[in-house]
């Protein structure tokens, strides 16, 4: 009697839980914040050119340019971005020209 009963409770329970259809909430994305103005992004365009925080530059003037706006601050960090077509020797070129500018550190920037 006892194991009629088990399988009937086995035919009649279904086997996978139904309820109502539900979305779970997804975490906003951050906003992005605002660039520091007193960060120095040095990018490497695919035509060779360079721009200092979206001002002209080219590779003769991109050290002593440098020195000149990292002589006063005591924080001495800059990033190098580079365009995904280029060379890395190019980015590679403008890590070397910005330690010797007397950047400490330098860091890689991505879009």
């Amino acid at each position: 009697m006892l194991l009629v009963l088990i399988i009937i409770f086995m035919v009649i329970t279904p086997t996978v839980p139904t309820g109502l259809p539900s979305l779970v909430p997804q975490p906003s994305l951050p906003k992005p914040e605002p660039p520091n103005p007193h960060t120095i992004v040095v990018q490497v365009m695919q035509d060779g050119k360079l721009l200092i925080n979206q001002e002209q530059s080219d590779w003769s003037s991109l050290g002593p340019r440098l020195s000149d706006i990292f002589k006063e601050r005591a924080e001495k960090v800059a990033f190098v971005k580079g365009a995904e077509e280029i060379p890395f020797a190019q980015v590679a070129r403008a890590i070397d020209l910005m330690r010797g500018a007397g950047i400490d550190h330098v860091g890689l920037n991505h879009a």
